[in-house]
C-alpha cells in the first residue's frame, strides 16, 4: 500500500511539471493571411539606411533582396538570392552609396542562403556553407572586398510585415588596397512581401 502512494504521488509530481513547464517556442513558417507560403519569391525591402559602419562609414538610402523560397514547412524556412538579386541604392553619383571615400557601389558576390529554424533567429551564409561575401567599388579609388562566414539575425513573431534585423555583424577585408578598411560592420532592417505589384505584407509566425 505504501509503495502505492509513492507512486501515486510521483505521478501526480509528473503531472504537476507538465502543467507548469513553459510551452516549447514554436518553429518559424512565412505566412499570408494565416496561410503558410508555398515555395516563391519573396521581396526583403529595407526599412531604414543599410550601413557598413567603421573607417569607411558606407550608407545606402535603400536596399532589396528577391529572394526564392525553397522550404516553408513549419520546422524550418530555406531561402535563397543571387547577388543578381540584390541590389543596395544611395544618393551617390549613379544612386550609388555613399562613404567617407566617395560614392561606392555594393555588389553581394554569388549566391546567399538564409535559413530560419527557430522562432525568432536566422543566419545568412553564402551558400554550401561558404561565406558571404560582397564588393565595395569605390569611385575612383578601387575595389575593396569584404566577407564574413554568416550574417545572423532575429526578428519578432506575429508581426505584420514580418521586419528581419541584422545589428552590427562583423565583416573583414579579403581583397583591397591600403585605403580599404580592415573591417566593418553591418546594420540592415528589412520587411518581408510577397512577390509581385500588389507587394502583399508577409508574416513570421
Amino acid at each position: 500500500m505504501f509503495k502505492k502512494l509513492i507512486l501515486a504521488g510521483m505521478a501526480i509530481a509528473a503531472f504537476a511539471a507538465l502543467a507548469v513547464a513553459p510551452a516549447v517556442s514554436a518553429s518559424p513558417v512565412i505566412t499570408q493571411n494565416g496561410v503558410a507560403i508555398p515555395p516563391s519569391l519573396v521581396i526583403f525591402t529595407s526599412t531604414e539606411s543599410p550601413t557598413f559602419t567603421g573607417a569607411f562609414n558606407l550608407i545606402c538610402s535603400k536596399g532589396s533582396i528577391t529572394a526564392a523560397v525553397r522550404k516553408n514547412s513549419g520546422t524550418k524556412i530555406e531561402a535563397t538570392a543571387l547577388g543578381t538579386g540584390i541590389g543596395f541604392t544611395g544618393t551617390g553619383t549613379g544612386g550609388d552609396c555613399t562613404s567617407a571615400l566617395g560614392s561606392a557601389k555594393v555588389t553581394v558576390n554569388g549566391e546567399i542562403c538564409l535559413v530560419s529554424e527557430a522562432s525568432d533567429t536566422f543566419v545568412i551564409n553564402g551558400c554550401e556553407g561558404k561565406s558571404v561575401e560582397f564588393t565595395l567599388e569605390v569611385t575612383g579609388t578601387g575595389p575593396c572586398r569584404y566577407s564574413t562566414p554568416a550574417v545572423k539575425g532575429s526578428f519578432t513573431t506575429n508581426i505584420t510585415p514580418a521586419t528581419l534585423k541584422v545589428t552590427e555583424q562583423e565583416a573583414k577585408k579579403i581583397e583591397g588596397g591600403f585605403f580599404c578598411p580592415s573591417s566593418g560592420k553591418l546594420d540592415l532592417d528589412f520587411d518581408l512581401y510577397a512577390d509581385g505589384e500588389a507587394g502583399t505584407p508577409l508574416t513570421i509566425s
